[in-house]
């Protein structure tokens, strides 16, 4: 999807997971991204476990961007970060709060040469505060906004979520701030400071929790797949593995044929079956589990109930709908000449969906610096050279305190 942020600049400065989601959502949307790594390269790049060089995490996380290598410890590295946001749209790091500011690079100095600059800042715990310098990963999140209080099953230990819902919706979250403030800057010509932190995201994911407690004074629990407010609706054994299923009451009763239920007191309404929903979802699973999930998710189809097969996510891979709409893309890249990653769910009519490769490390630092910025062949060999130097200075460093 190559058109509709069309000459938008995007500058990343990116770790983890939140930053990359974010930049490559713009990059799918059609922004030049261009990705800042240490010369190292990204730390998904090489986490233990890669194959051929690279991680899952970074092939998953990157497409469709340029990278750009640069040592932001030196002088040089950081002029070269200075001078490419003073001709970008978009600053966006998921550093800790001030990380960027040590570098020079805090949204009041560089606004001062790029005002028209949208500059966003993600951090785990926000800008100030008790928490603004402790280290954060999504799970830090779940645990101190309530969300691992509501993971799981009762009386089990809390489970995070399979997926990292934080880091991926915190992402969003800043996709959203940034879009925002391009669009109230294509009316004043003026950027913008847009701050997400993962805790703040948690808190806001946790919504209905919190609007329950606040309603009813009851602190709410683990349910395990079941739903806060509707019964039935959760994960069941069949024959053969399992079924989700939501709501419909009293259709899925006819369909298990299991009708007494329906005028049963315990199950009559959604308060008596909210009481029961243990006792109602063991019927419910004695019945499923006469037949198989397949046999089952056609026979709520034709009954207009939400069902579905719990897919293994090799079978989630060839689903026909996930297939017909795009959502499994295989992109040509060296080395990975059959690279296969999630899809872009935004779909817009009219706009052909187009995917770049990850890039490989420092592929574009002299694209970047010749053609964006006008760098002379002297200037960039002098900035790469200093790069050299200082690796070849921290190894020394390194082999004298062994």
């Amino acid at each position: 999807m190559n058109k509709i942020l069309s000459g938008i600049r995007v500058v990343s400065v990116e770790v983890g997971i939140a930053g990359p989601f974010a930049s490559m959502v713009l990059a799918d949307l059609g922004a030049e991204v261009i990705k800042i790594e240490p010369p190292e390269g990204d730390s998904n790049r090489a986490l233990q476990g890669a194959e051929k060089g690279e991680h899952f995490y970074f092939l998953a996380l990157n497409r469709g961007k340029k990278s750009m290598a640069l040592d932001l410890s030196t002088p040089s590295g950081k002029q070269v970060l200075l001078d490419l946001v003073k001709v970008s749209d978009v600053l966006l790091c998921n550093y800790r709060a001030g990380a960027l500011a040590r570098l020079g690079a805090d949204y009041e100095t560089v606004k001062q040469t790029n005002p028209r600059l949208v500059y966003c800042s993600m951090t785990g715990f926000g800008p100030s505060g008790p928490y603004r310098d402790r280290p954060a990963y999504d799970l830090m999140g779940y645990a101190w906004s309530g969300m691992l209080s509501v993971s799981g099953e009762p009386g089990r230990k809390p489970v995070k979520p399979g997926v990292p819902l934080g880091d991926q919706a915190a992402g969003l979250y800043s996709v959203i701030g940034i879009l925002a403030a391009l669009n109230e800057r294509s009316q004043t010509g003026k950027g913008r400071l847009v701050e997400v932190a993962l805790l703040d995201t948690c808190v806001a994911l946790m919504g209905m929790f919190f609007s329950k407690y606040f309603n009813t004074g009851v602190v709410p629990g683990p349910t395990g797949s079941a739903h806060l407010a509707v019964a039935p609706s959760g994960i069941y054994r069949t024959k053969d593995g399992y079924v989700a299923l939501s709501s419909c009451w009293p259709r899925i009763a006819r369909v298990i044929n299991a009708e007494w239920m329906i005028e049963d007191p315990r199950f009559k309404t959604l308060p008596a079956r909210l009481a029961n929903r243990k006792e109602l979802d063991r019927i419910l699973e004695d019945h499923l589990t006469q037949a198989n999930t397949d046999q089952w998710v056609e026979l709520f189809a034709v009954e207009d109930i939400p069902g579905a097969p719990v897919s293994t996510v090799d079978k989630a891979a060839v689903d026909p709908q996930i297939l017909h709409n795009n959502m499994i893309l295989t992109i040509e890249r060296a080395g990975h000449p059959d690279l296969r990653v999630a899809g872009n769910p935004v779909k817009i009519p009219g706009v052909t969906e187009q995917y770049g490769p990850p890039p490989g490390l420092g592929e574009h630092n002299r694209e970047v610096m010749s053609h964006i910025l006008g760098y002379s062949e002297e200037r960039i060999r002098q900035i790469e050279d200093e790069k050299k130097a200082h690796a070849r200075e921290l190894e020394d460093r390194l082999h004298k305190k062994k």
